[in-house]
């Protein structure tokens, strides 16, 4: 045997020792820890990263939440891209027999412009959001 002690090797740098306390009305506590939950933080590090970064003062959303929900964006944008993609080749159907009215193309390219004009506001509402997430 070697000696070799199981588990994570002892931390050699930056091994916290010290502890800081303060008093908090229960009010108080209650706001600071719905803060550091809906960042999904620990209360060291919530409390740390507030105490070191003065620019973290603003920081009030969860970023993988945001991102969660981006991603539950896309994949939304997918299932409405699949759809636009179906009606289009049932109208090229429709079109080849000659059933296609023009009251049906009509609509669509309506529906269809409003469709691009909502994605495109999301694309830059979506960009603005990761530039501030990055700050």
């Amino acid at each position: 045997m070697t000696g070799k002690k199981n588990g994570r090797p002892l931390k050699l740098k930056g091994k916290r020792t010290r502890f800081i306390k303060a008093r908090v009305s229960e009010e108080e506590y209650a706001l600071i820890r719905s803060l550091w939950i809906s960042l999904g933080l620990k209360e060291s590090d919530f409390l740390r990263v507030k105490i070191l970064n003065s620019s973290s003062v603003s920081m009030k959303v969860n970023t993988s939440e945001v991102l969660k929900r981006l991603d539950d964006i896309g994949a939304e944008i997918g299932r409405s891209g699949n759809n636009i993609n179906q009606l289009a080749r049932h109208a090229n159907f429709l079109n080849k027999r000659g059933m296609l009215s023009n009251e049906v193309i009509e609509k669509f390219n309506e529906l269809f412009s409003n469709y691009i004009s909502l994605f495109r506001e999301m694309e830059k509402s979506t960009r603005a959001l990761l530039r501030l997430l990055k700050e």
